[in-house]
């Protein structure tokens, strides 16, 4: 397994950029499962209201964007079709998407980024067509296809890891992906892609790790 230190509707009208119309309450951050090589900036649009361009990124968390309202397209810069369409929910100020391919553009995927998802944590997202099994530690899941969930690992080894294990539920039977270990990082979030890999057809996963700053003392 590999870890890595972890869009597209625009009109041709005069719009009011983000600076002009105020600045949003509203952060998210994205990360998609894969994109397309000659993919480009993207921008978010509600409405007359649009960002400036963003690069997308796959191996890491982007940069903190102020969403333009809580329903909005992610499109690619200077394009009109839209590639997701995402709505945040009513409650929450920060939220991280996660962009899975789809037949038409991306499927958006919203995590709340708040203490519901804590450090240490690891989101799982299951974009495959059969259902996947795993632990980290002694902490398990199960995930049916097009389902994701957070997981708190747990039962760490002495010597500060955990071990791991995925695999996929067939007709015959489980089979297993990847047994490891992974070092505990309590100022790290996980999120880990379970996915049908285009290149040999086969279930494959990835994951992307996120930092997470300490929090600062109150003074």
């Amino acid at each position: 397994m590999y870890r890595i230190v972890a869009f597209f509707a625009c009109c041709f009208v005069p719009l009011l950029s983000a600076q002009e119309s105020g600045k949003s309450d509203l952060k998210v951050r994205f990360l998609a499962e894969r994109a397309p090589a000659n993919l480009g900036q993207v921008e978010l649009l509600a409405g007359k209201v649009r960002s400036a361009g963003f690069e997308l990124p796959v191996n890491h968390l982007s940069e903190v964007q102020s969403a333009p309202a809580r329903a909005f397209s992610v499109c690619q810069s200077g394009k009109e079709t839209p590639l997701a369409a995402v709505t945040l929910p009513e409650s929450g100020k920060a939220f991280i998407v996660l962009l899975i391919p789809a037949a038409s553009g991306y499927k958006p995927v919203v995590v709340p980024s708040d203490a519901s998802f804590k450090p240490g944590d690891v989101y799982f997202y299951n974009h495959s067509d059969k259902p996947v099994l795993g632990y980290v530690g002694t902490a398990k899941f199960i995930l049916e296809p097009g389902k994701g969930q957070t997981l708190r690992p747990e039962g760490a080894k002495p010597e500060k890891y955990y071990d791991v294990g995925f695999g996929v539920r067939e007709k015959e039977g489980d089979r297993a992906l990847s047994t490891t270990r992974w070092p505990v990082d309590p100022q790290q979030r996980s999120y880990v892609f379970f996915f049908v890999n285009p290149k040999t057809n086969r279930l494959d996963f990835r994951a992307v790790d996120e930092f997470v700053p300490p929090e600062k003392p109150a003074s």
